[in-house]
This record gives C-alpha cells, sequence and structure tokens, in this order.
C-alpha cells in the first residue's frame, strides 16, 4: 500500500523540508507522480506534528541493557539507608535467588562505597551492584569471597584494579572489565530464551525511542547467538551492527569465532551483521584509567593503556586485514593519539575506522582524524553538569573538565561525528542526547557545560541518523529523499521551531522503518 504523508512539519533531512512525503508499497520514498499511480493508497494526516529521520544510535549495548533491566533498580536510592533498605527487602523478597544483581549507583553520591556497607543488608549472598559509568563495580564481601579475593594474595592484572584498604584487603570497588569480570564471570548465566527476552525488551524501548538502527559495541560469545535467536523469533524490529570485543589476551584465539559468526549472520539479510570488532584503548576518567598527556591531578599517574602497545598494533592489524570494522574506546587524548598512531599505518579501510568516546581532544587530534577518515562516535547525553561529569574533577581539574566534549569543534573541523547513548551507561532518547547537545545542560537549573561546544539542530539530527550510515559505509543516506528507505519518526514538536529550552520535552508518537510503523504512542 502506498501512503502519503501531509499536514505536517516534515524534515527530510540534508536541509531540505517539504509539505509532504510519499512511499511506495515497498517502503520507499517516492514522488507523487509514483504514488498517483499505485492501485491501493492510504493518506496519513500528521496533525501538525513533526515527521524526521529516524534516529539511529552508534554505540550502544541493548543485550547488557535487557539483562539490567532483570535485576534490581537502584537508580532512585540516594543516601545508604535507602539502599540498604531496598537491598534488604529485595533478598528478602526473593530468598531463592542465589545472586543479587543492581544498578545503578551514583559514584558521586555521599556514601562510604565499601564492602561492609553492603553486608549490612545482604551477607549470605553475592550483592553486584553496576557504578554510572559501568567500568566499575560495587560487592560485598560474599562476592568477594565466591571469586577468591578474600583469600590473601591478589591476581596481579594487566589492566583494571581492585581497590584495597590499608591492610591490602579489598574494599568491595572494581575497577574496569578485568577486575570487574572476576566478579561477573561468576554470575549466573540466563538462559538462550531468557537473553532472547531481554534483548527483544531492549528493541521495543529502542523502537519507542524513535531508533531504527543500533551498533552493539560489545559482543562476547554467546551474544551472537542471541540475536540469531532473536531474529529468528521473527520479533526483532530493528537493525543492528555488532562490534565483538577484542580480549588483549583471548583475540587471537577467538578471531576465527567472529569469523564464523560473521558469516553465520548474513542469514539474516542484514538485519544483524557481525561486521566490526571492538578495542579498549583505556578506561575511564572516573576511574583516572582514561590514558592523558597531562598526568591526573589525584594520582600523578597518566592512566592505563589496556593493551601493550605493540600487542595492539598487531591486533588492529589483523582485524583490519580480515575486512572489519575498528571500532576503538578512548576517553583520554593519549589515548586517542595512540590509536590514530595506529590507524595511520593502515590504507584501504572497509569501513570507516571508529573512535568512540573521544571525550578528551584538541585541534591537532581532530585534524588528524580528519586526515585519516575517522569517525568520532560520542554522547552528548553527557554534556551536562551532573555527577557523573562532575565526579571527574578531582583528577582532571576545571580546566580539562570544561574540555570535554568538544563536539562544536568536531563540526567545524570537519570530523564525521556520530551521536550515541553507551545505554545503559545513560539514557536511550535520542531526543535528551539531542536537548543536551544543543543546550549543553539537561535542566535549566543547572550551569552550561561549556556552552561554546553545543550544536545546532541540524548537526544533531544528522549525528543520530545520516552520519551513523556514513559510519556502517552504507550505501542509504538515513534521509528521507527520493529512493531512500521510508525510516522515520514522528515528534510532537517541531525541533527546529521549539524553544531551544523545550527540546528535552519532545516525545516520540510514531516510528517507521522501511514504511512499516514499528512504534505508535498510546494517546
Amino acid at each position: 500500500m502506498a501512503t502519503k504523508f501531509h499536514s505536517g512539519d516534515i524534515y527530510l533531512g540534508n536541509s531540505l523540508f517539504a509539505n509532504s512525503v510519499f512511499v511506495s508499497d515497498q517502503g520507499i520514498v517516492t514522488s507523487e507522480a509514483e504514488f498517483s499511480t499505485s492501485e491501493i493508497q492510504q493518506v496519513i494526516n500528521l496533525k501538525g506534528n513533526f515527521l524526521s529521520p529516524a534516529f539511529r544510535d552508534g554505540h550502544t549495548h541493548p543485550l547488557f541493557a535487557g539483562r539490567e533491566s532483570r535485576g534490581l533498580d537502584i537508580s532512585d536510592c540516594l543516601t545508604e539507608a535507602e539502599l540498604i533498605k531496598k537491598l534488604k527487602n529485595y533478598s528478602e523478597s526473593n530468598a531463592a535467588m542465589s545472586w543479587l544483581d543492581g544498578a545503578v549507583f551514583d559514584r558521586s553520591l555521599d556514601m562510604d562505597f565499601n564492602r561492609a556497607t553492603l553486608d549490612k543488608a545482604v551477607n549470605d549472598k553475592p550483592v553486584v551492584l553496576h557504578g554510572d559509568d559501568h567500568h566499575t563495580l560495587w560487592v560485598n564481601s560474599k562476592a568477594l569471597e565466591v571469586a577468591g579475593l578474600l583469600s590473601g594474595r591478589l591476581p596481579e592484572l594487566d589492566s583494571g584494579s581492585i581497590d584495597v584498604d590499608d591492610d591490602g584487603i579489598p574494599t568491595g570497588i572494581l575497577r574496569d572489565w578485568p577486575a570487574m569480570s572476576l566478579v561477573m564471570n561468576l554470575a549466573p548465566k540466563l538462559t538462550l530464551e531468557e537473553d532472547v527476552a531481554a534483548l527483544l525488551w531492549a528493541d521495543r524501548k529502542l523502537a519507542a525511542a524513535g531508533i531504527v538502527e543500533c551498533f552493539d559495541a560489545w559482543i562476547d560469545k554467546g551474544m551472537a547467538e542471541t540475536y540469531l535467536a532473536a531474529w529468528q523469533t521473527g520479533e526483532l524490529s530493528l537493525d543492528y551492527t555488532l562490534g565483538f570485543r577484542a580480549d588483549p589476551i583471548t583475540f587471537n584465539l577467538e578471531l576465527p569465532y567472529f569469523l564464523e559468526q560473521r558469516a553465520t549472520l548474513e542469514q539474516t539479510q542484514a538485519q544483524v551483521r557481525g561486521t566490526s570488532i571492538k578495542f579498549f584503548a583505556d578506561g575511564v576518567f572516573g576511574s583516572a584509567s582514561a590514558l592523558v598527556i597531562d598526568p591526573y591531578l589525584s594520582t600523578g599517574s597518566h592512566g592505563q593503556a589496556i593493551w601493550p602497545a605493540e600487542k595492539f598494533r598487531e591486533a588492529i592489524a589483523l582485524a583490519h586485514k580480515n575486512g572489519f570494522q575498528i571500532h576503538i574506546h578512548a576517553i583520554g587524548d593519549a589515548a586517542t593519539s595512540l590509536c590514530l598512531d595506529v590507524l595511520a599505518e593502515l590504507e584501504n579501510f572497509t569501513y570507516p575506522p571508529v573512535i568512540a568516546h573521544a571525550e578528551l581532544t584538541d585541534q591537532s587530534l581532530l585534524k588528524r582524524m580528519t586526515t585519516i577518515g575517522v569517525v568520532a562516535c560520542v554522547q552528548p547525553y553527557w554534556a551536562q553538569n551532573n555527577g557523573l561529569l562532575l565526579s571527574c574533577q578531582k583528577h582532571l581539574g576545571k580546566e580539562r573538565l570544561e574540555r570535554l566534549y568538544a563536539f562544536n569543534d568536531m563540526f567545524e573541523s570537519g570530523v564525521t561525528t556520530v551521536f550515541s547513548s553507551d545505554w545503559p551507561i545513560s539514557s536511550y532518547e535520542p531526543s535528551k542526547g539531542l536537548a543536551v547537545a544543543v543546550n549543553r545542560r539537561e535542566h535549566s537549573s543547572q550551569p552550561r557545560h561549556n556552552f561554546a561546544q553545543a550544536v545546532s539542530v541540524e548537526q544533531a539530527i544528522a549525528a543520530y541518523s545520516r552520519n551513523v550510515k556514513l559510519m556502517l559505509n552504507s550505501a542509504e543516506t538515513g534521509t528521507l529523499e527520493l529512493g531512500q528507505p521510508f525510516d522515520a519518526v514522528l515528534l510532537d514538536q517541531n525541533l527546529f521551531e521549539v524553544a531551544a529550552e523545550h527540546l528535552i520535552k519532545t516525545k516520540v508518537l510514531a516510528t517507521y522503518k522501511a514504511g512499516k510503523e514499528i512504534f505508535r504512542a498510546n494517546l
């Protein structure tokens, strides 16, 4: 059935607007003349609402978010007393549960982040709480005991860290994956059916936010199988590109698995693609583990590399040789510089290489990114003065903190800039990320974070749509121009005309993917 959309504000992308848009029965944007020749037609009145290219998320973790949703939500616990009470009640109400998992705790709150605090609530089963940066775990004594971390000498880690007290005993805080995995690898595993249900839950959430396509930036063994099983149900709505996680210890052993899964996923006819490998160059600012050129004020160190330098080069070159897209977590300026050194040695990229986060940059780094053709995949929702950001000031100092998230500089330098959420670290809703990118704050009560780095509404929409397609080297443009798939989102207000401070109130009314409605709000 061919469709005409009219009587609303319609943005096609690429600075183009229209009074109406026509969609063929194959879900492709077509001309009015072609529409008029269709045997079956329908006309949809937009009732003055705003139609725009659908959103895409360039770096997120839907399966992790779905798994996390099955646990205890502790995000509303602002005091130790509230947290202890909620953990205790949850444990007592789920007496048969052998493991208590909760998310997320705000690392900037005034709490004693020690295992003893959690022991007051639950001491007979492991308690594992995820920090708001998802690079920090807070666990109780039982979790440390089960992981063998209270039995004497601690394991030596190539990266990551285990916080200890003055007596050398773990406090219950584990930083970055090599340390976190000592506990997380022992967590009860979901069945495939449970995992599929978790992914489909996330898929519905994303569709309701106006999203039609995502890049899942952490795929370990078993997770690609979950995507395939979800696709086989026929209920998976979005398109997904998967980034297989490269581990410094096991990468060469796991590369055949990545290749096998890439081939296996071809049966999904591009709805799920296994075409990327995700590398970690460094940690995060909250743990003073991101690689920085100037030392941290708190520790005097320059952060921590995840890979030995030569092994990092060899692994990336091998992934490139096998035709994978290179997608690298690099937060500090020294990490971004290291990545550019490595990428500059490679040629003939199948897909443009991606540096995810790129939180601390300068003009010289951005110029190098443009020259090499590196995509910056950033998280606009983080560019606000909240606990997640301000908790890093003790490490970075005010001047460096203010320089973070230089989105305007990225656009002005010609860097292909992609917006994303890194969900579940922060909100999966692009309307919120867009509002913060434009305003450099979420609420009017917040002081703006470096307003000189704000972007325009048009730039933000492009970063959530067209630029993601560029990142994925797609033949499609992510716009609503002639010949393109009708991937669109219907919003309750015109993003170009509403006052900037009201952007945060934007609601998604409907989401279309290739002409098919995959979400409709209940009004």
